[in-house]
């Protein structure tokens, strides 16, 4: 099957005037951003699973649990798109955090808007113990920045456009101008509220 990888996000500041205006934005969601490393969970046309990561290499990690979770409910030919949380911190391992989906049954679904790639993801993963699907927010987004900075497990959040489509590339991994991290920063580690 052909490897493409994954969209990446552009940075944005968390003290950037856009994520104000964005907070309120209905067009655009809030994700949690994990600790974790990108990876691309693929299921061959002929029903092979394997996990890559976003620079076309092979996760060998056991992770058992996820990987037959994942792979029990992906049809052949499909790739999806999340984080695989294993040892980043003390406690998680060989978890997966899914938020998007590139391809379905052998059909590439870049074209499409991302609420529409999301349904299409809530509509064949089922969460488990070891299977995660990264939770949504519309209003708000800045009260789920804080709340994500508090810990290790999380790094931030990723605001991202409804009606964007996916950027992929057969060489390396493209910005996508309609995701943007607001990763933490030490100075923000702060009570929502507070003066910068």
């Amino acid at each position: 099957m052909q490897y493409y990888f994954p969209c990446k996000p552009n940075a944005l500041s968390p003290d950037s005037p856009l994520l104000d205006e964005l907070d309120r934005s209905a067009e655009w969601v809030a994700e949690v951003k994990k600790n974790g490393w990108r990876a691309l969970p693929t299921k061959s046309e002929g029903g092979k699973f394997e996990l890559w990561t976003r620079n076309d290499t092979l996760i060998t990690e056991p992770a058992e649990l996820a990987r037959e979770a994942l792979s029990g409910m992906m049809p052949d030919g499909t790739i999806l798109d999340g984080e695989f949380i294993h040892y980043r911190t003390a406690t998680v391992k060989g978890r997966m955090y899914l938020f998007d989906i590139i391809m379905l049954e052998g059909k590439l679904l870049t074209d499409l808007p991302f609420r529409e790639r999301r349904r299409i993801l809530e509509s064949i993963v089922k969460e488990t113990p070891m299977v995660e699907l990264a939770k949504q927010v519309r209003v708000g987004k800045k009260s789920l920045y804080f709340q994500s900075i508090v810990g290790d497990e999380n790094e931030g959040i990723v605001l991202k456009k409804l009606d964007a489509r996916y950027f992929i590339s057969t060489t390396k991994c493209l910005q996508n101008p309609y995701w943007l991290k607001v990763k933490k920063v030490e100075n923000h580690i702060k009570v929502e509220g507070e003066a910068s």
